[in-house]
């Protein structure tokens, strides 16, 4: 069906609004099912790239919802709710204005029920279509490039599982991973995930003492490391602790049920049955990074798929054509649930650089591979201003670039849209949440350079401004953040491990707000402010 008229015609600064009224009308015109972006490909008589880009844009304003399983693209919860403005559903039946957003827009039915397979979700099910694509790429820091297909993910996860198994991990078991970036890394987490236990990761920087504390805490039942990083845990090693080594030298310096990873992997049979897992079941644990202690631990429940899925194709608008790379620590949530989880889960490669970060190396890795989509650490992207990308060997093929965690300076924002000449998204949001705030700062829109809040709410979450006594405030009015529960249906945080005190803090005025632990308030736009120092916003790896 072709649109009725020409998104092509008319001024030249109304074509962008023109082109994203077509595909909303392809959208009007589809069946009752939605419309794919073939569909709408067809009715706008734009480009793949360009309608992909507007309806992703849509997408993340509301105005448009899309299933990923379906690929269908249909009406989002804003245009939803005008239509019920304009025309209210009578009788005994009928909605409030104020309805919260209806849960189907975000919650996938893949993640929800009591049998859910994550082998199957992150890896198994890509193989008909994927099984020699990488899961993984590996740059080595001398430069080496090795890959990890998703058809050898699949094996070697299994077989790993499998002796996991053998040692007595199941279902609900704590396995802690200290490793590096790397093809070991991955293997491991998708084989804790093939026997329904919980992937339990560390910083690489943490000290001997952080890191015995958090395996006390957690009840880590078993170790994944390679040679240097156990000896930080060998206060937590009994003779009868499962030890996976990916190297072999010094084995006999540890006291634990030691097995070299890789020789293990070669002697097992693949595990053909996935335990699964419930929608409130844990499958990623972890500790604040700010201090010693195992503080605020976080059980993270494979309900909060919805939220990374979300984030992954609306939040930092990972593409299927995209090059993407998350360059931040596979120890700190960022990393975890949008590094390795996140791309899994929607079928990209994940690219992986291993050994300290060096800018020069960072450069070389986004020529090397034609990175187009970006994510990284604020003090990452800070430190690129040491570099020039124009020394890159090849020219950059970034199309945007997603900082997550903390505000960034104005001075850093410029240097990024204009040097690079790509648009800036600057991002902020908890552990216990996923990313919940974002501004875009894009070099082809003056006004979004300069805009003094810190963004809109993103979809799937709400955002309220509570008084001392947890009245929810107007307009303008200055007061505690809070996470709205029952209106946000992308949030799946509910209590820290074994820390009631903290859990309560967070939920004070009931459960029906989420404390942030910050203030500000929300102008008549829409748009987060937040009062004092920025750097205790909202982040997500910081208490």
């Amino acid at each position: 069906m072709t649109a009725s008229s020409d998104p092509d015609q008319g001024p030249k600064g109304a074509q962008s609004l023109s082109r994203a009224i077509s595909v909303l009308r392809a959208v009007a015109d589809a069946p009752p099912q939605g419309a794919r972006l073939a569909d709408l490909m067809g009715g706008t008589g734009l480009s793949k790239a360009t309608t992909h880009r507007l309806a992703a844009a849509l997408v993340h304003e509301g105005l448009l919802a899309y299933d990923a399983a379906s690929r269908f693209y249909t009406f989002g919860a804003f245009l939803k709710e005008i239509g019920q403005r304009a025309d209210p559903p009578q009788g005994p039946g009928a909605l409030p204005t104020d309805a919260p957003p209806n849960p189907s827009l975000y919650q996938r039915p893949e993640y929800c029920g009591n049998a859910i397979s994550l082998a199957h979700l992150l890896c198994d099910r890509h193989l008909p279509g994927k099984r020699a694509h990488p899961a993984m790429i590996h740059e080595s820091v001398s430069g080496q490039t090795s890959e990890l297909s998703f058809g050898r993910l699949s094996d070697y996860s299994s077989r790993f599982a499998r002796v996991l198994t053998s040692v007595g991990i199941r279902k609900g078991d704590r396995v802690a991973v200290m490793l590096p970036k790397g093809v070991e890394l991955i293997i491991a987490a998708l084989a804790i995930w093939r026997v329904g236990a919980v992937y339990m990761p560390l910083f690489s920087t943490y000290s001997a003492s952080a890191v015995n504390a958090r395996l006390e805490a957690g009840g880590a039942k078993a170790i994944v490391a390679d040679r240097v990083l156990v000896e930080r845990a060998r206060k937590y090693i009994t003779p009868s602790t499962p030890v996976f080594l990916v190297e072999g030298d010094h084995i006999n310096r540890i006291e634990g049920r030691v097995t070299q990873f890789w020789s293990s992997i070669y002697e097992a049979e693949p595990l053909t049955e996935a335990t699964t897992y419930g929608e409130n079941d844990p499958f990623i644990m972890t500790y604040s990074a700010k201090v010693v202690e195992p503080r605020y631990g976080l059980l993270t429940p494979v309900r909060a798929l919805a939220e990374i899925e979300q984030y992954m194709r609306h939040g930092l608008d990972v593409r299927d054509e995209d090059v993407f790379w998350n360059m931040t620590d596979q120890g700190w949530e960022y990393g975890v649930f949008y590094g390795l989880v996140g791309p899994l889960l929607i079928g990209k490669s994940i690219l992986f650089c291993d050994g300290p970060y060096d800018v020069s190396q960072g450069y070389r890795v986004l020529s090397k591979f034609r990175v187009t989509n970006l994510t990284a650490a604020p003090s990452q992207i800070k430190a690129w201003r040491r570099g020039d990308p124009a020394a890159a060997s090849h020219r950059l093929a970034l199309r945007i670039v997603t900082v997550g965690g903390e505000p960034l300076p104005q001075d850093i924002i410029s240097w990024v849209t204009q040097k690079l000449g790509v648009p800036l998204v600057n991002q902020y949001g908890h552990r216990e949440a996923g990313m919940i705030v974002g501004m875009k700062h894009d070099p082809h829109d003056p006004h979004s350079l300069n805009r003094v809040s810190v963004g809109r709410v993103a979809p799937g979450f709400s955002l309220v401004v509570l008084d001392e006594a947890g009245t929810e405030l107007g307009v303008g009015a200055e007061g505690i953040l809070a996470i709205h529960v029952p209106r946000s249906p992308l949030f799946w945080f509910r209590a820290y491990s074994q820390d009631e005190m903290a859990t309560e803090a967070r939920f004070r005025f009931g459960r029906d707000y989420y404390i942030t632990g910050d203030t500000g308030h929300v102008d008549a736009d829409g748009c987060v402010h937040y009062a004092g120092e920025a750097s205790h916003a909202i982040s997500m790896h910081k208490d």
